[in-house]
């Protein structure tokens, strides 16, 4: 425990040593470096996984929605929401919402202590790229990343001058958001401030039905209302080193939505509040040694019924990464190693009062390229977990080029790994216990597929097909024992699927597909889990699949997105919810006010075709609705 204790020290003290040292001056060749790679950039690309930057045109048209609208609209991945603003989660090629790993600027943010992201609490407008990757990411992201990472980035201001985004949107259900970003740099310094307001009445109109037939209901106690701060600061300490400040603030207080059988019964009307804070200093050296050092403390704060469910997370990583090239740039190996200490102090009224843990990590990952035709990766990362056991978790991968000319590339890649989840907090000490046959959950991904992209003239298609199988030991749900709710593992969990993507770009007009077909069945586990055997598991549909089209005409801005959801079953595997298909659109357009000032308009409309449905039994969800929004940019 003291070793432990020394290093997180020392990892907490190295972003600020440069500071105090002596600088050190090099030659000028050293620094041309543009095949630099960050943590999920080239290192993922390489892996052979489907890792793709999230549209930047497409996110621009969503400024005022949370990331799970994104998902929802332009994705093959699930996203089941508790109503809409509510609690909303993500399944990536089969899996379960904890076993996807998010982060922002390369730390973790899930939940310590439910293992999940809220999609919702997830502003758009907060966040300049997001990178999703399907697919077992373990070596890289570490815990959690069985089913796929999602990066979220903050970039660093290059620009000297003074600018912003003045926002306000309004919609259909007492829906507003207002937004503000300012931003501002000289040769040493940059500054961005980030804030936005966002509520709804949510006071929607739905179908139910009873034994006389279909009836239309008011939604009640639904509605929200949040805020949020991101201020980012930094300083080019010089050429090679720059050191930044992220403070991220965000506050949710909303009703839960309740399900649509209680929705006249007030007895049954309840409410939750979250708070988010997260601060982050990161240092970075680029030279023969690319360095980098993050230290973060992160508060997840919520509470519910008066009762406090909270976390206080404090971390420190460093990272140090090397680029070797031939005399000829024919070939070159690229080797990163790096490490990171947790220390996690839960403040959960449902454990005991002493319960604290750490987590400490090594990894190491490499990749080659050898001429232009071949690919090669691979990784492995150790973490130990306080009362828990890790397993080894080693990744590799291959990437051919069958062809490789500026017209037309063909390649195929595959890609084998070790991935894992430790249980939870809530897990193992929910309700004062100590959850000891608990076991991690073990998963391993194979992953393989072939890529072909043309281009010709203004003209670029890109197509991708991939198929992937992943082993699942020890999966973990919450089942009834008595008068109480216990975790179990699922001995044996497999799943199988299918991913199919297609781009094509054409001048200003882009079109983009996605179909994802994953089965996901119980080999092996306790009684409960017999009647799934054989069957898609519970909640989690078999076929989705999204497509979407971008055009624009001078100044005129047209987005037309359409996403299907299979058929899913609840814990009955005989009472199926069906699928559905929903459309959106939004047109925006221009105006130029003056040198570097601009005035956009934009409306759109959600579920067109007023489609009824559900993503969570008895949640129900708005039809039809609307959003106006104008924006000032300078």
């Amino acid at each position: 425990m003291k070793l432990t204790t020394l290093l997180t020290t020392l990892c907490f003290l190295l972003p600020i040593l440069p500071l105090v040292a002596d600088e050190v001056t090099n030659i000028d060749e050293v620094e041309v470096r543009a095949k630099r790679i960050d943590k999920s950039s080239k290192t993922n690309a390489y892996t052979g996984s489907n890792a793709t930057m999230a549209d930047t045109a497409l996110l621009a048209t969503l400024q005022a929605a949370p990331l799970s609208e994104y998902l929802n609209q332009h994705s093959a991945i699930f996203v089941k929401e508790s109503g809409k603003g509510m609690l909303s989660t993500v399944s990536m090629r089969g899996t379960a919402a904890s076993q996807t790993a998010v982060c922002w600027n390369g730390i973790a943010i899930n939940s310590l202590t439910m293992g999940q992201t809220d999609f919702s609490q997830i502003p758009i407008f907060f966040f300049d790229h997001a990178e999703i990757a399907p697919g077992g990411e373990s070596s890289l992201y570490g815990n959690g990343a069985i089913g796929g990472s999602i990066d979220l980035r903050n970039s660093a201001l290059d620009s000297c001058r003074f600018g912003g985004t003045a926002m306000q949107s309004v919609g259909s259900y007492g829906h507003t958001f207002s937004g503000l970003k300012l931003r501002g740099a000289n040769a040493k310094f940059w500054e961005k401030t980030t804030l936005f307001f966002d509520r709804a009445k949510n006071d929607f109109h739905f179908n139910i039905k009873d034994y006389s037939g279909t009836q239309q209901q008011l939604q009640h106690n639904a509605a929200y209302h949040s805020y949020g701060l991101l201020q980012e600061l930094g300083w080019h300490i010089n050429k090679r080193q720059q050191l930044a400040l992220y403070v991220w603030h965000t506050a949710y207080d909303r009703d839960i939505q309740p399900a649509i059988q209680n929705n006249k019964n007030p007895d049954k009307y309840e409410d939750i509040s979250d708070r988010n804070t997260r601060i982050l200093l990161h240092y970075l050296n680029r030279n023969w040694l690319t360095f980098s050092s993050k230290s973060a403390y992160i508060n997840d704060h919520q509470t519910y019924k008066g009762d406090i469910i909270a976390t206080h997370n404090l971390l420190a990583n460093c990272e140090g990464e090397h680029e070797w090239t031939n005399s000829s740039q024919t070939a070159s190996l690229q080797l990163k190693i790096g490490g990171q200490a947790q220390y996690i102090v839960p403040e959960v009224y449902a454990y005991n009062s002493d319960i604290d843990e750490w987590r400490n990590d090594l990894f190491a990952v490499a990749s080659a390229q050898f001429g232009k035709h071949i690919l090669l990766n691979a990784g492995i990362r150790q973490q130990w977990v306080s009362r828990e056991e890790a397993p080894l978790s080693p990744s590799g991968g291959a990437k051919v080029y069958l062809v490789n000319i500026p017209q037309l590339q063909l390649s195929a890649k595959g890609n084998i790994s070790r991935n894992y989840r430790v249980p939870t907090l809530n897990d193992r000490y929910w309700g004062n216990l100590d959850n000891k046959y608990l076991k991690a959950e073990d998963a391993t991904n194979y992953d393989g597929g072939a890529e072909c992209s043309f281009r010709h003239n203004n003209l670029t298609i890109c197509l991708t097909g991939n198929r992937f199988h992943n082993d699942v030991d020890n999966w973990i749900l919450w089942m009834p024992r008595g008068n109480v709710w216990k975790p179990i593992n699922v001995d044996k969990v497999e799943v199988n699927g299918t991913e199919l993507t297609l781009r094509a770009d054409w001048k200003r007009h882009s079109l983009q597909a996605a179909y994802t077909n994953s089965h996901t069945e119980v080999i092996e586990g306790f009684s409960e889990m017999r009647p799934f055997k054989g069957r898609q598991i519970a909640l989690l549909p078999e076929s989705a699949f999204s497509t979407s089209y971008t055009g624009k005409w001078k100044s005129w801005k047209l987005v037309f997105s359409g996403a299907y959801t299979g058929e899913r079953s609840t814990s009955d595997v005989f009472d199926v919810m069906q699928s559905y298909w929903l459309w959106n659109t939004a047109l925006g357009h221009s105006f130029n006010l003056c040198d570097h000032t601009k005035l956009h308009l934009q409306f759109g409309i959600n579920n067109i075709f007023d489609t009824d449905y559900q993503t969570v039994p008895y949640k129900a969800m708005p039809g039809r609705n609307f959003m106006g929004e104008v924006k000032l940019t300078f």
